[in-house]
């Protein structure tokens, strides 16, 4: 609930809920001390169950701190909550009893106020011309993660997002191997924990989406510029 959120955040100006996806949730706040927007993303409570989660999360949230580029939406703050004991409604006739809340891994980012690739295409805001000013724009910026080892692993039109002064920015940079998600496709059956969304995935992402290389990238970027167009 956003008056959670709120509490869970006091040193942030909680305002809406923006999105929800495979890989958590956001919300857009204020930052007062730095007078800025930010967008707040809390990802899946049940992560803090996987054995060494809380490490890899620190260690891969730190290489994506790093990932400066204008195209790639930046990682200002990271780090680990605990909403605390939340009144759960029990099953035994004595009444509520408090559960221990799940920790909450959250990420700040930067806030991009436009809107996303999906909503464009949608609105058939896409023309040949848009498609192919915007691929060059997120090229560089995944050869510019690559070149620094990192693999985004899910590439698609939610996570490529356009300002309102035209700007291009990659979202989501490294999370589908952060949190080993795969976004919801009822059309598959679900044969283990594949990182990434099945429509855009490469063939070898589907074997084994740990070996997988800077070309499940391109893949991925070229069924967006398919669909664009």
């Amino acid at each position: 609930a956003l008056e959670e959120v709120r509490r869970l955040f006091p040193a942030l100006e909680v305002l809406e809920l923006i999105g929800r996806g495979g890989m958590g949730v956001v919300y857009k706040a204020r930052q007062p001390q730095l007078d800025r927007l930010v967008a707040l993303k809390l990802l899946p409570a049940g992560l803090a169950q996987q054995p060494g989660f809380t490490e890899r999360f620190g260690r891969e949230a730190r290489s994506l701190a790093r990932l400066h580029h204008p195209h790639i939406v930046s990682v200002f703050d990271f780090g680990q909550t605990r909403s605390g004991d939340i009144p759960v409604a029990a099953e035994a006739k004595d009444g509520d009893r408090n559960v221990a809340a799940p920790s909450l891994f959250y990420l700040i980012m930067e806030y991009v106020d436009g809107a996303n690739l999906r909503q464009l295409i949608a609105a058939k805001q896409i023309t040949p011309e848009t498609a192919l000013n915007i691929v060059p724009k997120v090229c560089e910026a995944l050869q510019f993660a690559h070149d620094e080892g990192i693999l985004h692993r899910d590439i698609k039109p939610e996570n490529i997002l356009i300002d309102k002064k035209g700007r291009v920015k990659i979202a989501d940079f490294g999370l589908a191997k952060l949190t080993g998600a795969e976004a919801e496709d009822h059309s598959l059956t679900n044969t283990g924990m594949r990182m990434g969304t099945p429509r855009y995935m490469a063939p070898e992402q589907f074997e084994n989406t740990k070996t997988v290389d800077h070309r499940a990238d391109i893949y991925s970027l070229g069924v967006v510029l398919y669909e664009m167009l």
